[in-house]
């Protein structure tokens, strides 16, 4: 994922209706746009949102599933882009 479809997913689920993962979302930009910032280390970063996932792991609503792939899929994204910043 680029961090444009990151960034379109995340809005896409900030204004999905469901209030956990519309806060979920938003968390997740702000502490993006905090590391891009220099405000928060990459490795900092990763802990946060490696700390979000064992979160989802608890969500189990089947209703919700959709919006838990997409997460994972956001966090683990953006993962894998600040694994290759220095």
């Amino acid at each position: 994922m680029t961090l444009d479809q990151i960034n379109q997913e995340l809005a896409n689920l900030a204004n999905s209706g469901d209030p956990v993962f519309a806060n979920a979302a938003n968390q997740v930009a702000q502490m993006t746009a905090a590391a891009q910032a220099g405000q928060l280390s990459t490795e900092d970063l990763a802990e946060l949102l490696k700390d979000m996932q064992r979160q989802l792991d608890i969500i189990d609503d089947m209703s919700q599933l959709k919006f838990k792939e997409t997460l994972n899929t956001i966090i683990t994204g953006l993962l894998s882009l600040a694994a290759v910043v220095p």
